[in-house]
């Protein structure tokens, strides 16, 4: 936000010269801050003095005397004329966007009829002072600040005069959330300065020196799947998945949706934060592909939705027909019949747990029960059934009211196993599993052994004196005993 004037002179200032010559600027106190809040609220025109991310506030005082206040935050999300000004891809926002700082308000106490200087003064002791302060207070460098200057109130003759560059108008849109912005109808213009004479290069470098790659953010994961590829993802999902919502107030559109979820976690992305993050690292040809919704007054750009709209929609999803989906696209992409299959299981955090079954199988072990797979009461615990490419073949939910191992067991039946090595750990090495894989399934199956069966293992120990093939050579080694 650019400068503000108090409507009032502070009387016992000197002549402009002796000012500008002795003006200082520094961080405030803890102990200043609800007095610093109170002026801005009361005499800065946005009566507002909350500032958002990273945030360092100045003042500039005589002798002692406010004169002047500014407050540094972090850098607008996603700007174009900067994001064009520093030759920025859209993958590297992300990425460097913390190296900038905002000017987010800046109020002048004294009024500009008798020390016009001021304000370009304060500005530049000010940015003189910043990437020091924001290295020790946040632990990264700052290489260039922005800021925002309404033209119908403010001409910005102190950042001209301090060194900034003007870029260009706005799109008029303020952030209300992540990825949630308002028309204002009213356009603001940006303002950029770089902070040292190396630091546009720096900021442009596709090869950053050692000092700030140890700062670079890590970039979201690239799309798993060829952009040439991605309709067919993108049909399968809208041609066989019903849509839960609302007909009313529906901004994009289900498959759309969808197929960007199944990328961010093909992408290894955990957690809707993630997931929206890779969201908005997609380029907009991957995001026409994708038939995302087109940006008003545009003909090429496409809006992606944002974190809550992403899980607004997984909450209510039918995800049993989401599966389905998946792992008949997988099957199509993915024609070469697998040799084997994993079970991979894993728990899915602030979930709730699967429904119980009436008769849960029950699976005859020699695996102590205190050293058994809890029963999955108290979060959702998945089975996905993976080919050695990461195909999904199948995924199951385990029943509250069992453990993992019943749940697979009961399984087995329900697929077409013949002539596939099944592999698993430990826990699901068990006599009645070998005999259903191999004798009635057709599967072979490779399974791990270990202490946790006692009579199992001590029974291995002593058929299988020395290693064979394929675990080595030397007649002398003996099985692991963990």
């Amino acid at each position: 936000m650019s400068v503000h004037l108090a409507d009032q002179i502070r009387s016992g200032l000197p002549p402009e010269p002796r000012l500008l010559k002795e003006v200082t600027v520094r961080l405030i106190e803890g102990s200043e801050q609800e007095t610093f809040d109170e002026l801005l609220v009361r005499e800065h025109y946005l009566k507002n003095a909350t500032a958002v991310g990273q945030v360092l506030r100045y003042v500039a005082e005589y002798q002692g005397r406010w004169v002047a206040l500014l407050v540094f935050s972090s850098a607008a999300f996603h700007i174009k004329p900067r994001d064009r000004w520093l030759h920025w891809p859209a993958r590297l926002v992300t990425q460097r966007r913390h190296w900038i700082a905002q000017n987010a308000r800046f109020l002048v106490l004294a009024a500009t009829g008798h020390w016009p200087n001021l304000a370009s003064r304060v500005l530049k002791l000010s940015c003189d002072r910043l990437a020091e302060d924001w290295q020790q207070r946040f632990g990264h460098p700052v290489l260039a600040v922005e800021t925002f200057v309404d033209p119908q109130r403010f001409k910005a003759t102190c950042y001209r005069a301090a060194g900034w560059e003007r870029l260009g108008p706005t799109q008029g849109c303020e952030r209300d959330w992540q990825d949630f912005y308002t028309d204002t109808l009213h356009p603001k213009e940006i303002w950029v300065r770089a902070l040292n004479p190396q630091a546009l290069e720096q900021l442009r470098a596709a090869e950053l020196p050692a000092h700030l790659a140890q700062h670079q953010k890590p970039l979201p994961p690239p799309c798993p799947v060829a952009t040439d590829r991605l309709h067919s993802l993108w049909q399968c999902f809208r041609d066989r998945m019903t849509d839960p919502r609302k007909p009313k107030g529906k901004r994009h559109p289900l498959a759309s949706i969808l197929t960007l979820v199944a990328l961010a976690v093909g992408a290894g992305c955990k957690g809707p934060h993630a997931i929206a993050e890779f969201v908005h690292s997609l380029n907009h040809g991957q995001r026409r592909q994708l038939r995302c919704r087109l940006r008003p007054k545009t003909r090429r750009q496409c809006e992606v939705p944002g974190e809550r709209t992403l899980r607004r929609l997984l909450k209510a999803i039918n995800v049993e027909e989401l599966k389905e989906v998946l792992v008949a696209w997988m099957a199509r992409e993915d024609t070469q019949r697998a040799k084997v299959l994993h079970l991979d299981g894993k728990v899915v955090k602030n979930a709730d747990p699967a429904p119980a079954v009436a008769k849960p199988l029950k699976v005859e072990s020699e695996i102590p029960e205190e050293q058994q797979k809890p029963k999955a009461d108290k979060a959702l615990t998945l089975v996905n059934f993976v080919t050695s490419g990461q195909r999904l073949v199948d995924q199951i939910a385990v029943p509250q009211n069992t453990n993992e191992e019943a749940a697979v067991a009961a399984h087995w039946q329900k697929m077409d196993l013949a002539g596939l090595c099944v592999t698993a750990d430990a826990a699901h090495t068990t006599k009645a599993n070998a005999r259903e894989l191999n004798q009635e399934r057709g599967a072979d199956y490779l399974f791990a052994l270990k202490g946790n069966q006692p009579h199992a293992f001590a029974k291995a120990q002593q058929l299988l004196s020395g290693s064979f093939p394929p675990s080595g050579s030397d007649a002398g080694q003996r099985p692991r005993s963990d």
